[in-house]
């Protein structure tokens, strides 16, 4: 649920506790109907229903949106939520040969938990996000989809041989290298909620890898150093990110000031591994970096680990992540290797991304991670941005309820135009992750779909003529409005109309 999207109407498990004094809740951005759908039939019933009636039609699988997606004010809202069968297929061949081998085919409904239970189950590693209870085939393989694995694996979109899918005129179809190839291209990595209803994908799976690395959570009271250490020790860091991606790794960061406005930073690293290296080589990787940390006297408590399949990892050392609060707003920049090879220019990303934290206060997410393409995966409409990226960052701000609505929207606008920008600066032709970016983003086309986006576009208007399927930042979605927004922030709490 992104209550922001929804007009901070109240939550619909809310709503429904007796007593509990909402006698205010309203239906704000949510649809009115919503269909539990089990069948294709279901699906085809609505598309056809909702593009005969003129009807605002969306897609909701798990909830699990930034960009508020999955909603909107007087919507038919198809739930795809119970389509979670997963089929093992252990000797696959896809549509024109090109990969012979495991695959899964997964169901629209199907979370990544389930993903890796049944991964686990079968002697697999499968692709999918760290968020327990993210879509796998829905708004996470549509947007390209990144995964602890993706160092080795590709994206979650790189994953994707079949796709079966509802389309906008209702008929029901596959799309593979063999047939409809437009909408097998755009679907992996072009967007959720654009080119139809998917019903299953069937993925590949490999097979189980060692996975190490390590794990701390602290801040600088706790290491009892002050904040100039902290950031010499977070730049040893992050001039290293070149090494480390060489390497495959996986590096999962947070860091924020702490509360109070007297300095310091929340720390923590959860995790850093390498997936398919063992323990006493990750201990090699990262030995110089600790022992330059320790020369700093920055010792976060460390704790390593090794486990003999991704599945242990996971389970064990990810944190339980949090989507769609009241009081957060966020943007996202994939940071090119370019920044990494120019003294220069590394010393002013560095300023940049440390500015943000230290100067404005933001929170900051920050990956380091390596997307190239594999070499047995087709062409694919994911951003082009994803396979020369060295870091990968998500900024934030927050505020709380007792907020002025005026430094509110102070907030809202510094977001975009001015903390996102730096991030644009440093790195001019580079894009933003379509999933987890800023809705509010003025060149977001540019920032999600790059180089791809006039053909994903020229796609659309085939599939789609009359733009059934329309959301927030997706293909084609200049076209459309949504009546009486705030110019900082476009909720969908108001009517969708043609521009």
């Amino acid at each position: 649920m992104s209550p922001i999207f929804v007009g901070q109407t109240c939550m619909p498990q809310d709503a429904v506790v007796p007593g509990n004094g909402n006698s205010s809740c309203t239906l704000g951005g949510f649809p009115s109907y919503s269909l539990n759908v089990t069948t294709v039939a279901q699906i085809q019933l609505a598309v056809n229903f909702a593009r005969n009636q003129h009807l605002r039609l969306v897609i909701r699988n798990t909830g699990h949106d930034f960009l508020g997606k999955n909603t909107g004010e007087g919507a038919l809202s198809i739930w795809t939520h119970h389509l979670n069968d997963i089929k093992v297929i252990h000797d696959c061949e896809s549509a024109g040969g090109r990969y012979s081998g495991p695959a899964f085919k997964l169901g629209a409904g199907v979370m990544v938990y389930e993903l890796y239970d049944a991964a686990e189950r079968e002697g697999y590693t499968a692709v999918g996000g760290e968020c327990r209870t993210v879509g796998v085939t829905g708004g996470y393989l549509a947007g390209g989809g990144h995964s602890p694995v993706t160092s080795i694996y590709g994206l979650g979109s790189d994953q994707v041989l079949s796709v079966e899918m509802v389309t906008p005129d209702g008929r029901f179809i596959t799309a593979d290298e063999a047939q409809n190839t437009e909408l097998f291209w755009a679907v992996r990595g072009g967007g959720a909620a654009t080119w139809g209803v998917v019903t299953s994908m069937t993925v590949k799976v490999h097979p189980k890898i060692v996975v190490s690395g390590m794990e701390w959570d602290t801040t600088t009271v706790a290491m009892n150093i002050i904040d100039d250490v902290f950031w010499k020790a977070i730049e040893a860091y992050w001039r290293r990110y070149p090494d480390f991606s060489a390497a495959k790794s996986y590096g999962y960061c947070r860091m924020s000031p702490l509360p109070g406005g007297a300095g310091g930073y929340a720390w923590r690293a959860k995790p850093f591994m390498v997936p398919g290296m063992a323990l006493v080589d990750f201990k090699q990787l990262v030995e110089p970096l600790l022992s330059e940390w320790a020369a700093l006297g920055v010792d976060p408590n460390i704790t390593f680990f090794e486990h003999d399949s991704f599945y242990g990892a996971w389970s064990q050392h990810f944190p339980t992540s949090v989507v769609g609060g009241r009081y957060a707003r966020t943007a996202s920049r994939l940071l090119p290797r370019r920044n990494w090879e120019d003294e220069g220019l590394l010393r002013e990303t560095i300023a940049t991304v440390r500015g943000l934290v230290e100067d404005e206060g933001a929170f900051l997410v920050h990956y380091n991670i390596n997307a190239d393409a594999p070499s047995d995966a087709p062409d694919s409409a994911a951003n082009p941005a994803w396979r020369d990226v060295i870091m990968f960052n998500i900024i934030g701000l927050t505020w709380n309820e007792d907020t002025p609505a005026h430094e509110v929207a102070a907030i809202h606008e510094r977001l975009t135009n001015d903390l996102a920008q730096r991030l644009k600066d440093i790195s001019p032709g580079a894009g933003g992750y379509l999933n987890e970016g800023d809705v509010m983003d003025p060149e977001w086309a540019d920032s999600f779909y790059g180089a791809n986006y006039e053909r994903l576009l020229q796609i659309k208007k085939r599939v789609d003529p009359n733009g059934l399927f329309w959301a927030p930042t997706a293909v084609g979605s200049e076209d459309w409005i949504v009546t009486g927004q705030e110019p900082y922030i476009t909720t969908q709490f108001g009517r969708l109309c043609r521009k």
